[in-house]
């Protein structure tokens, strides 16, 4: 009898621990997925370093497509606030820029004619909605806005020298990532287009007559951010 009964207790006891088990793996299986670790909420500034690549087309006259270089460097600062995966915000920067070209076309009756531009800063507001990885360190973005830069080009015919000093709102549009290397230092990766639109006739050159340009600058840049 007592053999019976031990039998009966070893028996129940294993039959519970097989199905409180299978109720656990249950319960992983429905379990949502965690909640991002780290809350992106709040302001940060910091500083970036890149390259811009700006294709220049000449609207007027002489047609000419050519492509303006350089090392930008500058500052930022925003505020992000986080709902869940989602995460809302907002950014500045300005840029000092040492993006540059020139060149020179021989034109009948005209003879040499140079022209040299370059973007010397510009500075961009624009709004950004990133998605925040479970983990909690990871979150990438899209951005839209708009921006606003000096542009100076200067041209040369029949020994004659014009230049000009001009600022335009510009379009500013882009994407990236952003790693949370610590509580408070996170590091991204940033691609960002600027578009001017036409420039209208800023230079009248004799002999050429006016010179309008479109500037389409694509600019990728790496940053960190302090986050307080």
């Amino acid at each position: 009898m007592t053999l019976r009964l031990a039998r009966a207790s070893g028996a129940a006891i294993a039959i519970l621990t097989i199905v409180t088990a299978s109720q656990a793996q249950s319960g992983e299986r429905r379990r949502p997925d965690p909640e991002p670790v780290h809350q992106w909420t709040g302001f940060y500034i910091g500083g970036n370093i890149g390259y811009g690549l700006a294709g220049l087309t000449d609207n007027g006259p002489l047609a000419i497509t050519t492509n303006m270089t350089g090392v930008i460097g500058g500052i930022q600062a925003g505020y992000n606030y986080q709902i869940d995966s989602i995460v809302l915000g907002v950014e500045a920067d300005f840029q000092g820029s040492d993006q540059s070209t020139s060149y020179n076309v021989s034109l009948p009756v005209v003879g040499s004619f140079s022209v040299s531009q370059k973007i010397p800063w510009f500075g961009t507001a624009r709004g950004r909605l990133g998605y925040a990885f479970s983990c909690g360190c990871v979150m990438a973005y899209g951005t839209l806005g708009v921006g606003y830069g000096a542009y100076e080009p200067s041209a040369s015919a029949f020994g004659v020298t014009l230049s000009g000093h001009y600022e335009k709102a510009v379009l500013a549009a882009g994407g990236g990532i952003e790693f949370m290397v610590t509580h408070d230092w996170s590091a991204k990766l940033e691609a960002l287009y600027l578009d001017t639109g036409n420039i209208g006739s800023p230079l009248q050159v004799p002999g050429v007559g006016p010179i309008s340009m479109r500037v389409r600058d694509a600019i990728t840049r790496v940053g960190v951010n302090y986050h307080f």
